[in-house]
């Protein structure tokens, strides 16, 4: 498995004023999003990319993406992203994979479901996804409360 680098939100604004790219979805109801993005093809030594983005900052201020990581589990891309519950009290978030191939076409966009977490007052917990097939090269991961 290999692991990413952390973007730390001043790290994040020094990237874009030095004319990084972010990708970003619009919803009004999104919270964080996560994206990973395979730099090299193959099986062999993966380099990633992450940057995080956050739409909602109630859901930031209460939820943060520590670690991504990725594996290829047969010849599917997996990912694991860890998350942090900064609040004291229990949280209901709702979370959603999303898959794109090598250039950066979503692959079955209408297929994933919203997934229900709880997260509890400080808890870490680890989520995964597993790509729909093989041509999957990258992901997004979207955490919104849930209603």
């Amino acid at each position: 498995m290999r692991r990413m680098k952390t973007i730390t939100p001043a790290l994040l604004v020094a990237l874009m004023g030095m004319g990084g790219i972010i990708l970003s979805g619009c919803s009004s109801s999104a919270g964080v999003q996560g994206t990973s993005a395979l730099m090299e093809e193959g099986y062999g030594d993966i380099g990633h990319s992450e940057y995080v983005i956050v739409n909602n900052p109630k859901v930031a201020r209460g939820l943060q993406i520590v670690d991504m990581a990725t594996k290829y589990v047969g010849n599917l891309l997996m990912a694991n992203v860890t998350l942090v519950s900064k609040y004291s009290d229990t949280e209901r978030y709702k979370y959603k994979f999303s898959w794109y191939d090598e250039d950066g076409l979503e692959l079955d966009p209408e297929a994933y479901p919203w997934i229900p977490l709880t997260m509890y007052g400080n808890e870490t917990k680890t989520i995964k996804g597993i790509a729909p097939n093989p041509a999957a090269r990258q992901f997004k991961v979207n955490l919104i409360f849930a209603d």
